[in-house]
């Protein structure tokens, strides 16, 4: 007794190789952790240096003859120094982690780590970057007890403040700025675009398969036997055994 061919099954399409990673995403990941570096060693700078300036300013404004009677109290001096150390480190140690988390991601073509890393990008270059250079380049005013201090303040800080650590600030604005700028553009040319889209497995033509089992459609003769007579035909009587 012959037996019907097994059923052919259309193949599968094989899921294509890993992506290259361009020189392009490869430059916006080494700007991030670089950046995440950065960051985290200018913070540590800056809390390390936070009580050391804090003495010094508290001693030169309790002590200026220009501010007797100005109302000023060494736990105005420490809110000031807080939030003019320690505030600022603590965002640059929340952006570190930003960058490094998206830097890992984008590493691996993940898409939204791309437009995270845009937006991240925009906020830093706006706030942290231009805008802290605006700040170091002009004078913060500091107002207590409805007073507003500016020079005398500002100045005080600037003599305080450990040229090493200001130094350190200066570099990380400007990287702020330029990575920032480097991470948007690079994330934004046509090899990077390639990387992060979606793959689509390549479909070849379907082709049919017979029904499960290898029988034929039905109306269909089975291999050895006659076929149906059209319709309004009686079949052939069986042979006279």
């Amino acid at each position: 007794m012959a037996y019907p061919p097994a059923p052919q099954y259309p193949q599968q399409p094989q899921p294509s190789g890993p992506k290259t990673r361009p020189g392009s995403v490869t430059a916006v990941v080494w700007t991030q952790f670089l950046t995440a570096a950065l960051l985290v060693i200018t913070a540590i700078a800056m809390f390390s240096a936070q009580s050391a300036v804090g003495d010094v300013v508290r001693d030169q404004m309790l002590n200026d003859p220009s501010l007797e009677g100005s109302g000023i109290t060494a736990d105005d001096v420490d809110t000031i120094m807080t939030i003019t150390f320690a505030a600022v480190a603590g965002v640059y140690l929340l952006f570190a982690v930003f960058y490094v988390i998206l830097g890992i991601l984008n590493n691996k073509g993940n898409r939204p780590g791309r437009i995270l890393s845009w937006i991240l990008s925009g906020i830093a270059l706006a706030c942290c970057g231009l805008g802290g250079l605006v700040g170091q380049l002009g004078s913060t005013s500091y107002t207590v007890n409805g007073t507003e201090y500016e020079d005398e303040m500002t100045r005080a800080i600037e003599d305080a403040t450990p040229g090493w650590v200001a130094a350190l600030d200066w570099i990380t604005l400007i990287m702020f700025i330029v990575g920032s700028l480097i991470i948007i553009i690079l994330l934004a040319v046509p090899a990077s675009n390639e990387f992060f889209r979606k793959d689509e497995p390549d479909a070849g033509p379907y082709q049919g398969q017979p029904p499960y089992g290898g029988q034929p459609p039905y109306g269909q003769p089975g291999p050895g036997q006659p076929g149906q007579p059209p319709y309004g035909q009686q079949p052939p009587s069986p042979p006279v055994q």
